[in-house]
């Protein structure tokens, strides 16, 4: 029985000969993933095969560890430690995807989105809604990341995984829409969500921009060179951008259900990152 190898879509299109050279003699070799981004490969590292979009889960895993220490420390619930756990061990996936670009580094990447996904919906139910479909809520969580986990192993068709997050990405979105509706009475939580939304989606439009235009960009970083080619690689700051939209999801969430709780003494603070950016997270003073 022969075994199917599965087929590599380029962003920037076609590789030269030198880019396969520079590939076939780097540290992990061939490219073995579906897909190979718009940065170039191998530019700094012969470790490395896409440096900046390496170094920018760091963001990731940076959010997703301050979200762990304020979760235990304020004594959040545990579905609010597991959305934290979900997103970091999505940061360290993408870090080994874009610095091999191999396929099971892909792989470790892709799958946990779509597992992190349900996590974060299993995560947001209020307690009314737990109590009549609490168990449907973990079933249809569990089984939806399972077949997709089985369907896109089998099929390789990174498409097919892009919709199927994206199903997930948008549900957890307007959940958090009517979550805010239901809690408008508290400006901070809009201030959350505003940031949340805007870091997501402005991500998003980053990400679509890079992957349809690579060949133009590529020539643009060309002619501008350092340092201003090394700040349009838009796949890493897709990763900023979704790291602090996610990070902040789960800081809203956390909220909502301080309010449900009734904890008097939950607030949302804000922490300096740089001038002009800060994160919200969640704070409780002593009773």
């Amino acid at each position: 029985m022969t075994t199917s190898h599965p087929k590599l879509w380029r962003a920037g299109g076609p590789a030269t000969h030198g880019d396969i050279h520079t590939e076939l003699t780097s540290f992990w070799g061939k490219i073995t993933a579906t897909i190979d981004w718009c940065e170039r490969n191998y530019v700094f590292s012969s470790y490395i095969a896409e440096f900046w979009n390496t170094i920018s889960n760091f963001a990731i895993i940076a959010l997703a560890w301050y979200g762990l220490v304020q979760a235990r420390k304020y004594r959040l619930e545990m579905r609010f430690v597991m959305c934290y756990l979900s997103l970091m061990i999505v940061g360290i996936g993408s870090t080994i995807f874009h610095c091999t670009l191999s396929y099971a580094g892909q792989m470790l990447d892709e799958l946990p989105m779509i597992w992190a996904v349900s996590v974060f919906l299993y995560a947001m139910p209020t307690d009314a809604f737990r109590e009549k479909y609490g168990t449907t809520v973990i079933v249809v969580c569990v089984l939806y990341s399972a077949i997709v986990t089985v369907m896109y192993v089998q099929n390789k068709d990174a498409n097919f995984h892009e919709v199927c997050y994206g199903i997930g990405a948008t549900t957890i979105i307007l959940r958090c829409i009517y979550m805010y509706r239901e809690n408008s009475g508290m400006p901070q939580l809009a201030q959350v969500l505003k940031f949340a939304l805007a870091c997501y989606l402005g991500a998003f439009v980053l990400w679509c921009f890079e992957n349809t235009f690579c060949t133009l960009i590529r020539q643009f970083r060309d002619t501008v060179g350092w340092p201003v080619d090394h700040l349009t690689e838009l796949h890493a700051w897709w990763h900023v951008g979704v790291g602090l939209g996610s990070y902040s999801f789960i800081v809203f969430m956390s909220m909502c259900r301080q309010i449900e709780l009734r904890e008097s003494q939950a607030r949302i603070r804000w922490k300096t990152l740089a001038p002009g950016i800060a994160i919200a997270y969640v704070y409780k003073s002593a009773p």
